[in-house]
């Protein structure tokens, strides 16, 4: 039995706030989860920005409190931020995720948006949408093949290693900026990075100083990191493409995105000798899907590089066996991220995207 994933969005037509608040309808997946993580594509012109947060039913009919996902905003100015330390019997709110008390599983939530700016300017809202799974770390993939030898071509190479011990205000420097760095390829990509003036205060010579400036954008001064899923998504939804985070069951869904020329980004973690190749043990990181060779094992364009201080160690293949067992520890997490007219694949019945 494959996982149960289910993506529920609204979209801007949709999104009518009053007083600045909009709640969203309740959602009932018609199966308990464990997890939600919310998406949310805003415009946020300066001095504005936007509240997400969320809340859930669990079992027994109990409903948390609202608890904040995110206050955000794509004007430098704001210091966009998780919140730590929300005290809820119910549901705790881990940077970009809610999770269940003491173990609990939810059978609804509901999401709100709360609009704020001064001067009559107000953010503008495209999408909010949420995530939600059950039992997805560590799961078997779904069964399925994927396609031989189909690799989207024009995706660029960024290497975190060249940002090494850079701003090390966030998060260390570029070490720690897989996230970003995988966000900076996707956006480029598209065609949605940032201009040479935009990344005209990057204050050392670097050949790729949309890194940094993506590590900026999505940085989550609570969390400490430019890895909060949802700020990552939040900032290419910023710049015109439609991006969120969702789960996906196997390699054989991947494929499909891929097929339609969209790549993602994958949330991986292995140790020591569970990657072939990597050069490298993580808890926790970012790389870029691009397709399948001719044994059909992923090409990816992983921001580590082996370590190596160069864009041109970035593209490379990974056994798909055990990539999967890596990308699983996360249960399957995406950046699933196009521009608006960029068709998705045919969704499954139960739709994670």
């Amino acid at each position: 039995m494959s996982t149960d994933i289910l993506f529920t969005g609204w979209s801007g037509a949709q999104i009518v706030p009053e007083a600045g608040m909009w709640t969203s309808p309740e959602v009932i997946p018609g199966f308990r989860f464990d997890e939600l993580v919310a998406s949310w594509n805003v415009v946020t012109p300066p001095g504005t920005w936007v509240e997400v947060a969320a809340q859930v039913m669990d079992e027994s009919g109990k409903r948390s409190g609202w608890l904040v996902l995110a206050r955000w905003s794509s004007d430098p100015a704001f210091t966009s931020t998780s919140v730590a330390g929300q005290d809820d019997p119910v549901a705790v709110a881990a940077d970009d995720t809610i999770l269940g008390r003491d173990g609990r599983r939810f059978t609804a939530y509901s999401l709100r948006l709360g609009l704020h700016g001064s001067d009559g300017r107000l953010p503008r809202a495209s999408l909010l949408g949420a995530m939600v799974s059950a039992g997805a770390r560590d799961s078997a993939p779904a069964p399925g093949a994927v396609p031989r030898g189909t690799v989207v071509g024009g995706v660029p190479a960024y290497s975190q290693q060249l940002h090494r011990d850079r701003y090390p205000h966030w998060d260390g420097g570029g070490q720690s900026w897989c996230s970003a760095a995988s966000t900076a390829m996707i956006a480029d990509f598209w065609g949605a990075g940032p201009t040479p003036v935009e990344t005209a205060w990057v204050d050392y010579e670097t050949p790729d100083p949309q890194v940094p400036f993506t590590v900026r954008e999505v940085y989550d001064e609570s969390f400490g990191g430019a890895g909060n899923w949802a700020f990552n998504t939040a900032y290419a939804g910023a710049r015109g493409l439609v991006a969120y985070v969702t789960r996906l069951r196997s390699f054989t869904e991947a494929a499909r995105f891929v097929e339609a020329g969209i790549p993602l980004v994958l949330a991986v973690s292995h140790q020591d000798g569970e990657l072939t190749g990597a050069g490298y043990v993580t808890n926790g990181h970012l790389l870029v899907l691009t397709g399948f060779d001719d044994d059909g094992n992923p090409v990816v364009h992983d921001p580590a590089s082996h370590k190596i201080v160069s864009d041109a160690a970035v593209r490379t293949t990974y056994d798909l066996g055990e990539l999967d067992r890596a990308w699983a520890r996360s249960g399957r997490i995406v950046y699933v991220i196009r521009p608006p007219d960029v068709a998705l694949p045919e969704p499954p019945a139960q739709s994670n995207w």
